[in-house]
């Protein structure tokens, strides 16, 4: 039971960071390309209706821990209703895929701006 709250914890961090991830490549622009791969990621989930294995990893230790595991997808289970309506789901979505994009803009402007212009 703890390990599949422990995943859970661990999932809804990885969904932050898919949104937010882009921001920390103002410190250091290495962090760009993971930020760049979660985001696509997120892109294939959502619009393949691939189940992350995040999801399957907790509901299958839920099951070995003896309780009922949730149907549907996390974002259905743990953020609809709570963060957003459920019908809003699809411009939530887009919405937190403008963030990361705009993160990944305001980087490259940043560093732009640094690179010294031969």
């Amino acid at each position: 039971m703890v390990a599949a709250v422990l995943v859970a914890v661990g999932h809804l961090g990885f969904l932050a960071y898919i949104v937010f991830g882009g921001f920390l490549a103002l410190r250091r622009l290495a962090w760009l390309w993971p930020s760049i791969a979660t985001t696509l990621y997120s892109a294939y989930v959502t619009l393949a209706g691939f189940t992350c294995p995040l999801t399957t990893l907790e509901k299958w230790l839920l099951e070995v821990g003896g309780r009922v595991p949730y149907e549907g997808s996390f974002i259905a289970h743990y953020l609809h209703d709570v963060l957003y309506p459920a019908e809003y789901e699809r411009a939530a979505w887009l919405v937190a895929t403008g963030i990361a994009l705009l993160s990944y803009a305001v980087v490259l402007t940043r560093w732009r701006r640094r690179s010294p212009v031969p």
